[in-house]
């Protein structure tokens, strides 16, 4: 045991230096991007692929393609590619499978998880027409790498009266942490809440999502959406399920049905420097059962840049969502009668801290209720992280995390992750 972890740790501090000498010599984000963004020559989206508040999102050429970073690298300035690699390595106190919620979450236990591979493309054709397409996944406990299009669709934008409109398979906006792929996490693993409502990948639809603009001084977005989920076949949600009343895998939107999903956020820019995001979600469709399945959530963000628009500087970004579900599932244990309405509630806290030398402190707080006739358990999660990117480009990172998991199945335990993410290429159609 103690020679394979050793081998493992060897084989991961390689990778990370090979990734790290390939990164050194990128150059710095520019002014003249930030300044580009003002002009609103790259509008902002609320719902960015990039996470990070330092680097905004670019939407296109600024200057010149650099191939280290891949920013603004195109095929005739019109299809942009992505690649994206997530990896972890550390240890847990409990068999990780179990503890791991999230599709992309760390999976081994002494060992390297490859959380997520993917392959992208970003189409903008021109003011109307623009397109994104992933193929992503993760290689499991079997070590078999199993991608899939996560995302794959078609947006009309600049529609009169303020819409736009997404067809196709969609991440849908629902909250916040909905719209991101684990290159645009804050963290090594997925929330608590969002695993436990919404299922151990993004809640998606295959269908349409319209967006409208409200006229308003600040920037106010509708989003409905309408289409049928994909199928969960092959992603365990680690639930005991043969020891409790009702299966909680069934109270998943179902792929045999349409899901509805609302969603209303507004950005509100103070000044420069101090920036508001707040809202809610709703989501609505039938479950694997049959029967009915409701997630409501509300998300706010606060968000402080030193430097406003302009690039460095440190900065502060605090985030917090909360959702509750109310559904109904067969019975379990005797069949035919009929099932009582069930319900969770979880959220989550998340501050980060940034200094002017790309490195970020963080920590993140959550809480699940649980539901003794699903077999969910109660669990409540801390976790202090440390990140450092290695460019302004932030193309690559480095990130350290602690988790202190308590749960009133299984006790408290412990887990200890180090992560190495390397992306290429620009920011994504969203």
């Amino acid at each position: 045991m103690a020679s394979q972890f050793t081998l493992n740790c060897r084989n991961y501090c390689s990778l990370s230096i090979l990734l790290l000498s390939a990164a050194l010599p990128i150059q710095a984000q520019t002014s003249a991007q930030f300044f580009a963004q003002r002009q609103q020559q790259y509008k902002y989206s609320t719902f960015s692929a990039m996470s990070s508040p330092v680097v905004l999102p670019l939407d296109g050429k600024v200057d010149e393609a650099d191939w280290l970073t891949g920013m603004d690298v195109s095929f005739a300035d019109k299809i942009f590619p992505h690649v994206h690699i997530d990896t972890a390595y550390g240890t847990s106190t409990y068999d990780q499978e179990e503890l791991a919620t999230g599709h992309h979450d760390p999976i081994r236990r002494d060992g390297v998880t490859f959380q997520n591979i993917e392959f992208s493309l970003s189409g903008r054709l021109d003011d109307h027409n623009e397109f994104f397409v992933t193929y992503a996944g993760a290689i499991g406990a079997d070590h078999h790498f199993e991608p899939i299009f996560e995302e794959a669709f078609w947006k009309f934008k600049n529609l009169p009266g303020g819409f736009e409109l997404r067809l196709g398979r969609v991440y849908n906006r629902f909250g916040i942490q909905n719209t991101y792929h684990p290159h645009g996490f804050d963290w090594v693993d997925q929330y608590l809440v969002n695993t436990r409502m919404l299922g151990d990948d993004s809640l998606t639809t295959l269908g349409a999502e319209i967006t409208w603009i409200a006229p308003l001084p600040w920037l106010s977005q509708f989003d409905f959406a309408i289409g049928e989920p994909p199928s969960h076949d092959g992603h365990a949600h680690h639930e005991h399920e043969d020891e409790t009343r009702y299966a909680a895998d069934e109270s998943y939107f179902s792929e045999d049905s349409i899901t509805s999903v609302l969603n209303w956020t507004n950005v509100v820019y103070y000044n420069d420097f101090h920036q508001f995001r707040f809202g809610a979600s709703g989501a609505w469709g039938d479950n694997a059962s049959g029967y009915r399945t409701t997630v409501y959530g509300a998300h706010f963000e606060y968000q402080w840049r030193e430097n406003g628009f302009d690039p460095g500087g440190r900065y502060f970004r605090i985030r917090s969502e909360a959702m509750t579900n109310r559904y109904r599932v067969e019975d379990e244990v005797v069949e035919g009668r009929s099932p009582e309405t069930q319900q969770d509630f979880g959220c989550y806290l998340s501050a980060l801290y940034g200094l002017s030398n790309n490195l970020e402190l963080g920590l993140r707080g959550e809480f699940v209720s649980g539901n003794s006739e699903t077999g969910q358990d109660s669990r409540f999660r801390v976790s202090p992280g440390v990140t450092w990117y290695a460019n302004d480009a932030r193309t690559l990172r480095f990130r350290l995390q602690y988790n202190y998991d308590n749960s009133n199945a299984r006790g408290t335990d412990h887990a200890v992750w180090a992560q190495v993410s390397l992306a290429w290429g620009g920011p994504e159609v969203r």
